[in-house]
């Protein structure tokens, strides 16, 4: 048995010597790790980890950006339907309204002035009334008449401005 023994000594001896001569080329050799041992460094690790963090914040910066700009573009497109009807509406209006008031001036053409007032019912001054004095009355004039030619062309250079809600000479 002891020559057994020597044999097999003999024998690690000999499988022991390649796997140290392997060990100077380390191209070839597996290395065994326990669960305590890093195979890359630290600064690597380190370098990898902030990579990985630093691609997740851009992923999910670039995620929000297309959820916002994708829910702006529906709340745009909201507002613009709404303001669409809108418009149609007060542009029927203003249609409306132009046409009442083009009515409304050739029907009382020349008389636009003040009723004389009635001597029945007394004076309108702001004594009898006990109101504050007036410093700033115009004396009622009647209206002059105007040439209706002048008027027409007037009345078609009319803007509705959506802004002041009223009707402006076109510039």
């Amino acid at each position: 048995m002891s020559s057994s023994q020597t044999a097999t000594s003999a024998s690690a001896s000999q499988t022991s010597q390649p796997q140290s001569s392997s060990s100077a080329n380390t191209s070839n050799l597996c290395v065994e790790l326990s669960g305590g041992n890093m195979v890359i460094s630290k600064r690597t690790l380190i370098i990898a980890a902030a990579l990985c963090v630093l691609f997740t914040c851009l992923s999910l910066l670039a995620a929000t950006l297309l959820i916002y700009r994708e829910w702006a573009r529906r709340r745009q497109t909201k507002a613009a339907k709404n303001w669409g009807r809108k418009s149609r509406y007060e542009h029927r209006i203003s249609l409306m309204r132009k046409e009442v008031d083009m009515e409304y001036s050739k029907h009382y053409t020349g008389y636009a002035h003040n009723e004389p007032e009635n001597p029945e019912m007394g004076s309108d001054s702001p004594v009898e009334m006990r109101a504050d004095v007036r410093l700033c009355e115009a004396p009622a004039v009647p209206a002059l008449a105007v040439d209706k030619t002048k008027r027409k062309n007037k009345a078609l250079s009319l803007i509705f401005d959506q802004g002041v809600g009223v009707w402006l000479p076109r510039r």
